[in-house]
């Protein structure tokens, strides 16, 4: 577990708190009213994060849909082989809002068309169905 430090520590400490964390490989949340704002890790291990994050990303789920999570160097993308759909956004909660926008209106369109679907768009609004709420439940 990593220390963690109040804000004003880590104001006070900052100095030293680098140092440990540049040349001794320590770790530091700082928190402010109890509540984590922020990491200190050494340079090296943020760069190898966000390598990590951008090659392979990270499995996940979003309304119950498998999905891959990358960082893109400016930003989150986020993917599914199930629908083929994607996000995107500054943040992760951004990319996850566009991910989940992004199903709704695939599965409003495929609604609108459920009678005239060819075989494949029907299971995917059968799965859809069966994963989430319909999008004007949301």
């Amino acid at each position: 577990m990593c220390p963690i430090l109040s804000v004003s520590d880590a104001r006070e400490k900052l100095s030293n708190v680098l140092n440990e964390v540049a040349y001794g490989h320590e770790r530091y949340i700082v928190e402010r009213r109890g509540q984590p704002l922020a990491a200190i890790i050494p340079a090296s291990e943020y760069n190898d994060l966000l390598t990590l994050l951008s090659e392979n990303g990270v499995l996940s789920e979003v309304q119950g849909i498998p999905v891959t999570i990358r960082f893109t160097g400016q930003g989150y993308f986020i993917s599914d082989d199930v629908f083929n759909l994607y996000g995107e956004g500054d943040t992760l909660e951004a990319a996850r809002q566009d991910y989940r926008i992004t199903v709704q209106e695939y599965r409003a369109d495929l609604e609108a068309h459920a009678d005239r679907l060819a075989p494949y768009l029907a299971e995917h609004l059968a799965q859809l169905r069966a994963l989430e709420p319909a999008p004007d439940a949301l």
